[in-house]
């Protein structure tokens, strides 16, 4: 019997048209809104792998960003994010993003093991007030994160920075009570970059909270900064290590 003729090589499947670049990606992006929190451990301590060390008031960042273009297309995403420690080093360990484009979801899970999952992100700089304001649905219709942010004083000169993230890569294993197929830490640095920095009072609420993405049972105990970005640039890199489990 004759054999298929497609070489498997280091892309996604399927590798006949692999759906998401394997060497990094890029993004412009037209505004990103960080608002940053303190938190208490119990509220997100079960949220976060026995590996890694969190201060007894763990900083949150919550982030919503409109990607004008990217190398997915253009999407809407938010993401939810704790301080971490792993062995001596600082990381923003990824808990939640939430998009609505499937490309950015198959890379970011399968590659990166970033928690993302599909569902609707809006953000709107004109309210008819001084609050910028977004929000996100998962399902559609059921609104499960609302953000807020009060524009205060525009920072002179543009703004460059790169957040060291951590994600928890699992593939669990197709042999029942085998252990997972992959389990390890994946490093990835977001290099961020904006011409035009806003700071302000930043606001999070959670009015429809779901069990099926309790990211409301993390809940605030003190703001601190928010920040608005605007004619910005972002860039994921491939790693140069993971961490095995």
């Amino acid at each position: 019997m004759p054999f298929g003729s497609l070489s498997v090589s280091n892309t996604a499947i399927p590798q006949y048209a692999p759906p998401y670049p394997v060497n990094g990606s890029d993004y412009t992006t037209k505004t990103v809104l960080i608002v940053v929190y303190q938190t208490s451990l119990q509220c997100v301590r079960h949220f976060v792998p026995d590996m890694l060390e969190l201060d007894d008031e763990p900083e949150v960042s919550v982030m919503l960003l409109d990607h004008s273009m990217t190398s997915f297309g253009p999407y809407n995403e938010y993401v939810h994010s704790v301080k971490v420690k792993y062995k001596g080093d600082t990381f923003d360990y990824f808990l939640s993003l939430i998009l609505d484009n499937d490309s950015p979801i198959s890379c970011g899970r399968e590659q990166f093991g970033f928690p993302k999952k599909l569902g609707n992100v809006e953000l709107a700089l004109k309210t008819g007030s001084t609050v910028v304001q977004g929000y996100v649905e998962r399902p559609t219709g059921q609104k499960i994160v609302e953000v807020g942010f009060q524009p205060e004083q525009k920072v002179m000169g543009k703004m460059e920075k790169s957040i060291p993230g951590l994600n928890l890569r699992v593939i669990p294993s197709v042999i029942s009570g085998q252990s997972p197929s992959v389990k390890e830490l994946v490093p990835v640095n977001i290099d961020m970059e904006a011409s035009e920095v806003w700071q302000g009072s930043g606001s999070i609420c959670f009015p429809e909270p779901s069990s099926f993405d309790p990211m409301h049972e993390i809940k605030v105990v003190r703001y601190e900064k928010a920040t608005l970005l605007r004619n910005a640039s972002l860039a994921i890199r491939l790693p140069s290590k993971v961490f095995q489990l």
